[in-house]
């Protein structure tokens, strides 16, 4: 009896431990999803509009994100995107529709162009206006890993307007509302702002480096995406 009662509590134990290392290889997996579902949403925003590692464009933040129930959110770095990405999908595991880059966008071109985009249509137009296809070389799931963006504008910086006339923005928001107000003073204009050189931007791995001109942009992008 005393021997049977040994293995049935044995037995009992080692339940519970396989219980217990399921549970946690599950909750692992879980965040495993949670991590490769942000991944997979930032890669489609950036297919979408041609930007990020594997683009023509780099987006210049915050940027906001449209949820599928209509509430928007404000990011102000690819961490706190990411992060906004993960805890929606964890509060809402069954929703199939996914979160998208809300309007106003701003990204910076390979050129050094500061561009502002308004609506879907926009979009469109700017990805058409890269007509190279970085993204075709990508298969399902091959970008994880491979980081999001080249590289991040460092502020303070200057832009000047197709007039000559001179701007100082001190931090993205000012960024943003100075294109603003210009886009809604100049609505037809075919010329865009461009920022001065030289300016400073921080590469993927944390490392800030200076460029020069808009030609040493267009290298440090093109090295950065991989360019044959």
């Amino acid at each position: 009896m005393i021997l049977k009662n040994v293995l049935n509590f044995s037995a009992v134990v080692v339940l519970a431990l396989f219980t217990g290392l399921t549970s946690c290889d599950k909750t692992e997996l879980a965040q495993e999803d949670y991590h490769n579902y942000s991944d997979d949403v930032i890669f489609a925003m950036h297919q979408n509009a041609n930007c990020g590692k594997f683009g023509c464009y780099e987006f210049v933040f915050p940027v906001t994100i449209q949820f599928p129930e209509g509430e928007t959110q404000e990011v102000d770095s690819y961490e706190a995107l990411k992060s906004a990405i993960r805890t929606w999908k964890v509060a809402n595991p069954d929703v199939d529709e996914r979160p998208a880059l809300g309007f106003p966008l701003q990204v910076i071109t390979e050129d050094g162009e500061v561009l502002t985009v308004s609506s879907q249509e926009e979009l469109m137009e700017l990805r058409q206006a890269c007509r190279r296809s970085f993204y075709d070389r990508m298969g399902p799931n091959r970008h994880r890993g491979h980081g999001h963006f080249c590289f991040r504008i460092v502020f303070p910086l200057t832009l000047e307007f197709p007039d000559g006339t001179i701007a100082e923005v001190e931090n993205p928001r000012d960024l943003h509302a100075t294109l603003h107000e210009w886009k809604r003073n100049n609505p037809d204009a075919t010329e865009r702002p461009e920022i001065v050189f030289p300016i400073t931007v921080k590469l993927e791995d944390g490392t800030e480096t200076i460029v020069e001109s808009r030609e040493d942009l267009a290298e440090l992008k093109a090295s950065c995406r991989g360019d044959e």
